[in-house]
């Protein structure tokens, strides 16, 4: 029965990953149990920990500096997704984040939530040089660019956030694992994102800051 159980569980997985994401899959994907299986080769690629530690530095326009230090976890889905949480202090809530290969854009997607309001970046990726770059349009004209570098212990990026093509803020995040140990090939053993839920922090609640 168990069997059985889980191979409904991956077939009813399978069929959402040929869907267009929604909040309501979005909603479904984190709340599915973490599996083992490989990776498809685009997220492999992407070296990545289970646990890990981030610090976070947002500079405003106003002057207003807020940095926080969280923990971050990840999971794999069905080899298609990976599904990011960090425990914020500063919006006092879980934040969360889905990351897929989007076939037709041959580059990778990241989806956050707020509300019922799906925010989507879209990154790439070089696997040889481990340096990402992402772009994000969402709300009432916010538009970030993101850069960041990666190695097998350490991730930092740097996001500069516009408002109807005005600077509206820069935030600078470091992820490491939250115990040493080393990166392995297989990126779904491990965990840090080179493409960061960071992205998702602002987009998803950027309009409340304002």
């Amino acid at each position: 029965m168990k069997a059985l159980c889980a191979c409904l569980l991956l077939l009813i997985v399978e069929i959402a990953c040929s869907q267009e994401m929604t909040p309501e899959r979005f909603r479904q994907l984190v709340a599915t149990a973490g599996d083992t299986n490989a990776l498809r080769p685009e997220l492999a690629a992407l070296p990545f920990w289970r646990d890990a530690k981030c610090s976070i530095t947002m500079k405003y326009q106003d002057g207003k500096i807020f940095k926080e230090d969280c923990t971050q976890t990840a999971k794999t889905i069905a080899g298609r997704y990976i599904v990011f949480s960090m425990d914020s202090q500063y919006y006092k809530q879980t934040m969360y984040a889905v990351a897929g290969y989007d076939e037709k854009a041959s580059a990778i997607r990241q989806w956050g939530l707020f509300g019922d309001t799906l925010t989507e970046a879209t990154m790439i990726f070089d696997p040889k040089t481990k340096v990402s770059a992402s772009t994000a349009r969402y709300g009432d004209g916010f538009m970030e660019i993101c850069a960041g570098i990666c190695s097998d212990t350490e991730m930092t990026d740097h996001t500069v956030v516009y408002k109807d093509g005005v600077l509206y803020m820069t935030r600078d995040a470091k992820t490491c694992p939250a115990t040493a140990r080393k990166v392995e090939p297989d990126g779904a053993a491990n965990g840090s994102q080179p493409f960061s839920l960071e992205t998702n922090r602002t987009s998803s609640t950027a309009g409340s800051r304002r």
